[in-house]
């Protein structure tokens, strides 16, 4: 068992890179990926169709994709609770009304209409990080990144106009 895990540690840590934004990121999802390939060991069958390096590949990557989108669901829960905690009340109760369901409106297109690429390249302009750290974290060209943020700007101005 030893010596395929060495095998195969090299695809899942590379996986995990193009995961993870952080080193402990990285880490998060090689365990992850780690823990599919031990359970496709155990799960394998041969007569499933697919052969066991397909089917361990798959089960690792299904695992890193389930922690992202667990991360995703709490980044906007977070951003659900912040958003309308954070919202400044200081204007008549109509209007903080209209910002908490704007602020809400944004969330929602964000969890429904986004693409896991999309939410991952929003967080990591929200922190702050530029379009070249991006584009090297998610693997993907600058301009890429760019286009990117664009098609998010659009989404997010077309929820605004339909909703007011």
């Amino acid at each position: 068992m030893l010596e395929l895990l060495r095998r195969v540690s090299p695809f899942i840590l590379s996986k995990s890179k193009q995961f993870g934004s952080t080193e402990q990121d990285v880490q998060d999802y090689y365990q992850e990926g780690v823990v599919g390939f031990l359970s496709a060991v155990f799960a394998y069958r041969p007569d499933c169709g697919a052969t066991f390096t397909t089917f361990a590949c798959t089960c690792s990557l299904n695992r890193m994709k389930n922690l992202l989108r667990r991360r995703h669901k709490e980044i906007a829960l977070q951003l659900s609770d912040s958003a309308v905690s954070e919202v400044n009340y200081s204007g008549s109760p109509e209007e903080a009304l209209h910002a908490a369901v704007e602020a809400e409106s944004i969330i929602k297109v964000i969890s429904e209409r986004l693409s896991d690429y999309e939410k991952r390249v929003l967080s990591l302009h929200l922190c702050g990080e530029p379009y070249s750290a991006i584009a090297e974290k998610t693997g993907k060209s600058v301009k890429s990144v760019d286009n990117c943020l664009q098609r998010i700007r659009r989404k997010l101005n077309t929820e605004r106009t339909i909703s007011t």
